[in-house]
């Protein structure tokens, strides 16, 4: 009876998936600062380097704004580029900091090696001001951070 209801369960869950689902995760995964998109189609591109410094330093977009974050790591180390809010991006710091030679793609991070572009694929659909950092241990409190200042729409 017991695996009857978890199979039931578990093929419940996966057809509430939707046909453009990658196994059991979604296609759109809500975090802090918006939504992680697994499969956005065309989007517009935002590009963005990073040198030891930002440029541009701020970047502002209209609520719901779903776009490419076109990182370009133009540095000579690798990063861990993690977008969130201060509470999100903190508690990301503090497992870097037990687990500092992690180097893994969370919904929200994209680990860029020197001289590459990753792509974050992101929707803001919350207000607010949130951060782009590096979280690798090292560089945690050394690292500029970009500021990204999500408005109401007009």
């Amino acid at each position: 009876m017991r695996i009857t209801a978890l199979l039931t369960a578990t093929a419940i869950l996966l057809c509430a998936q939707g046909s453009r689902a990658h196994g059991i995760l979604p296609d759109e995964i809500p975090m802090a600062a918006g939504t992680a998109l697994r499969d956005p189609g065309a989007l517009a591109s935002v590009s963005l380097a990073f040198t030891g410094g930002w440029s541009p330093s701020r970047l502002s977009l209209a609520t719901d704004s779903a776009v490419f974050l076109e990182i370009q790591n133009r540095s000579e180390d690798w990063h861990l580029f993690a977008l969130g809010d201060p509470v999100a991006l903190r508690d990301q710091q503090l497992i870097h900091r037990l687990m500092p030679d992690l180097r893994k793609d969370y919904p929200n991070t994209r680990l860029s090696e020197p001289g590459t572009t990753v792509i974050l694929p992101w929707r803001f659909d919350r207000t607010g001001t949130f951060s782009l950092r590096c979280v690798r241990a090292a560089h945690q409190n050394r690292s500029s951070t970009l500021t990204i200042l999500v408005s109401p729409a007009r």
